[in-house]
Parts: C-alpha cells; sequence; structure tokens
C-alpha cells in the first residue's frame, strides 16, 4: 500500500486569517432572487472555473437559494489565462450578456500579486459598473501548492493580497477558497497533491479533482447567506480610481478591425483550431504561414498585446510599436497535435498614453520545438512555422485602420 502524508506535524493555520468579507453584498441579485426575477450569472477565468466543478455545483447552489428564478449562466472561462486577458475580453465574453452576477477568479493564473494585477483587476471592476452598475460582482481566489506556505504563515496567498486591495476599495464581496484547504491539510485532514481522487485535493498541484471542487462550491456555499444579507440594491457608484494605471479601457480587436496583408486564411468556424477551446470564446481567427505576413493598426494608450492559438504549427513573430521591436511566439511546451488553446501575449514594455504605430509580422524563424511535456508520435505539424491570430489587445482605443494603398495613411474606423 502506498502511503501518501497528511502532513499533520505542520502548524495550524492562524484562526485569525479570514475565509471571506461580505463587504457591499450582492444586494442586486438578493432583491431579484427574492422577487423570482431572472438571473444571468457570469463566471470569468482560467481552467479551474472552466472545469465542471465550483461553477457548476455554484449554480446548482444559486438555483436551491432562488427557486423562483430562471437562472443562466455566462461561461467566460479561458484556461490558462489571467486577468489581463480577463479585462481585454470583459465586453465580448461578459458584459455583452448583460450580467446579473459576475464572479472573477484568477488568483492561481495570475501567480504572484503586484500593481499591475491590481490595475487589471481594477479594470474589471470599472468597465463592469461603467456599463452595467447593477451587476453585483464577488471575487474568488483559487489555490495552488505552491501557495500554501504563505496561508500556513497566515497571509492571503500574493495574488489574492493585491486582488483584496481592489476588492475593498470598491467594497466587493471575496472568498478566499485556500484558507479551509490549508486549515484543513495543516490538520491532517486533507491531502494536497496525490495521484488518487479519494486521498487528494489535486492531481497536478494547481487542479482541484471532484472533492476539490465540492469543497470549493461547499465553503462558496456557505458564504452566500453573508453576502446576499448585506447591502442596498440599486446602482454600484464608481468611486475615484485607486490607481490611474486601471485599465478600464481594456478591449479586444478581432482582425477584422485591422488590416491585413496577402496570405491570411480566415479560419472556418467548424476547424478543430477553433472549436478545441471551450465554450465558444474563441474569436474570428485568421492563419498565415508565409514569412511576411503582417498587421498593421494605430492605437492610443499604455498597453498591447495580441492573442492566438497556439498549437505545433505556431512560427515567432515580430511586434514593432513606434520602431521598437520584440519578438514572440505562441507555441510553449503544452503545443501538441489537437491542442488549440487561447493564448495571450503582451509587449513587455507599458507605453506612453499617445499615439503609436503597430505592426505584427510573421518572421521566418522557427522556436525551439524540442521541449514538451509530453512525448508525440505525430512530427509533422511542427514542421509548420506560421501563426494563428484571433485578435489585438490593447489599454487604450484604437485610432484608426491602416491604408493597404498607403502604408503612411490612415482613415477613420471601419464600421
Amino acid at each position: 500500500m502506498i502511503f501518501y502524508p497528511l502532513l499533520s506535524l505542520q502548524a495550524p493555520v492562524p484562526a485569525s486569517l479570514v475565509e471571506f468579507y461580505p463587504r457591499g453584498g450582492l444586494p442586486n441579485v438578493a432583491a431579484k432572487g427574492a422577487a423570482g426575477q431572472p438571473l444571468r450569472v457570469a463566471f470569468l477565468g482560467g481552467s479551474i472555473t472552466a472545469a465542471e466543478g465550483w461553477r457548476v455545483h455554484t449554480l446548482e447552489n444559486l438555483k436551491k437559494q432562488f427557486p423562483k428564478s430562471n437562472i443562466t449562466e455566462i461561461f467566460a472561462a479561458v484556461s490558462g489565462t489571467g486577468s489581463n486577458f480577463g479585462a481585454a475580453r470583459l465586453e465580448r465574453d461578459v458584459l455583452s450578456k448583460k450580467p446579473d452576477l459576475l464572479f472573477v477568479e484568477f488568483a492561481v493564473n495570475d501567480g504572484v500579486g503586484s500593481a499591475k494585477v491590481e490595475d487589471q483587476m481594477e479594470g474589471i471592476v470599472r468597465q463592469t459598473w461603467a456599463a452595467s452598475p447593477t451587476t453585483d460582482i464577488c471575487f474568488v481566489y483559487t489555490v495552488s501548492e505552491t501557495m500554501l506556505p504563505e496561508l500556513r504563515a497566515g497571509r492571503y496567498q500574493s495574488a489574492a493580497v493585491s486582488m483584496e486591495r481592489v476588492a475593498a476599495h470598491y467594497g466587493i464581496p471575496s472568498l478566499n477558497f485556500g484558507v479551509e484547504v490549508a486549515r484543513r491539510v495543516a490538520a491532517g485532514l486533507l491531502v494536497f497533491t496525490s495521484p488518487r481522487d479519494d486521498t487528494g485535493f489535486t492531481k497536478d498541484k494547481v487542479h482541484p479533482g471532484a472533492a476539490g471542487h465540492r469543497l470549493y462550491a461547499e465553503r462558496l456555499a456557505g458564504a452566500l447567506p453573508g453576502f446576499l444579507a448585506v447591502g442596498k440594491a440599486g446602482g454600484h457608484v464608481l468611486p475615484p480610481a485607486r490607481s490611474a494605471n486601471h485599465w478600464q479601457r481594456a478591449k479586444l480587436l478581432t482582425l477584422d478591425a485591422l488590416t491585413l496583408s496577402p496570405h491570411w486564411t480566415r479560419v472556418a468556424a467548424n476547424d478543430p483550431h477553433v472549436t478545441t477551446q471551450k465554450g465558444g470564446l474563441v474569436p474570428p481567427t485568421w492563419v498565415a504561414t508565409l514569412p511576411g505576413a503582417s498587421v498593421k493598426f494605430r492605437f492610443r494608450g499604455t498597453q498591447l498585446g495580441l492573442v492566438g492559438l497556439k498549437g505545433p504549427e505556431n512560427g515567432i513573430f515580430r511586434v514593432t510599436v513606434d520602431g521598437k521591436t520584440v519578438e514572440g511566439t505562441l507555441f510553449d511546451a503544452y503545443s501538441q497535435p489537437g491542442r488549440f488553446f487561447l493564448k495571450p501575449w503582451f509587449f513587455p514594455a507599458s507605453l506612453a498614453d499617445t499615439d503609436h504605430d503597430v505592426q505584427i509580422e510573421l518572421l521566418d524563424k522557427a522556436p525551439d520545438k524540442s521541449a514538451l511535456r509530453n512525448a508525440v508520435a505525430d512530427k509533422a505539424p511542427f514542421a509548420t512555422n506560421g501563426l494563428y491570430l484571433s485578435g489585438v489587445l490593447i489599454v487604450g482605443d484604437q485610432l484608426g485602420y491602416m491604408s493597404e494603398s498607403d502604408n503612411k495613411s490612415y482613415v477613420a474606423d471601419k464600421p
């Protein structure tokens, strides 16, 4: 028999570590639910939220809480992505569908707290309440094995610390799933990582198994009555921003709003590259395999990135902003045949909030494709070095697109 240590000799998690804060609560959800009105619940997050776990259980709990309400889900979880991409795609994936309640989960994928994480999360809040003041928001903080030492020491995991600063400023209720997980691990009641579902919270140090997701959902179900009992129904008023660098202007620009050189091909809606991603969240995507294929546009703002589909066919691209160039790739160690998922890439430097000329160009170069997490028998797809591009990410405003007949002239935005 294999013995999995229960870590019972570890010091207990301090009782002073607070698991959840009701703050301004979820008053509009409470009022609509009590009146039997329809409720649209959005889940914005990464793979932990995409799984058929705490998200599904939470919807079931809400339906029990408000049996007379027609409760529908807005699925907005993209595996492997954080609050930067979340802020950029918020309008497309969430706000356009008019949510009544928005859960935000990015603590594991954001990883380490920072001023930028705070700016991104603040952008999510400010976008939401600017567009829909009556939408209630709740932050939830997931946990990975590497975050346990902070919790056992009586501190929130790093990313959650940053997110809590935003939650406190805006009066947003929050729940830290990691507090109860860490307490049970410290008490010898739970093994965090185990190859067996019946003994461990997770198999891979990050993604909860079925029992782990049930634990997450149980803790949220326990906190929800407190969240629903406080606050006054009505529009949330945006206070002054806590940071001048918040991402309220974050947005995703689809390629039909930009200028594409020849040799780009629209990827069909039923292509496996597009359909692999769960939830229909892949924007219209174009592919280029010929070096020199480019995308050009102009914007005013402070952040720039792109999003595309990672996979074995990815090569190296070059992004030029105001004459400064950086190379990148969407290829990574998880890029395997048949595995195509959205992957954002951001220009590494912040930009002055001025006008910028941008060009994205596919190069005649290949990344090192030898470092894969799993062995692959079919090597043929790796011979291609292209780019599956699904959009451009900015914090700012598009100024126009570049005229194909004159690389120096710009015209008004396309309708």
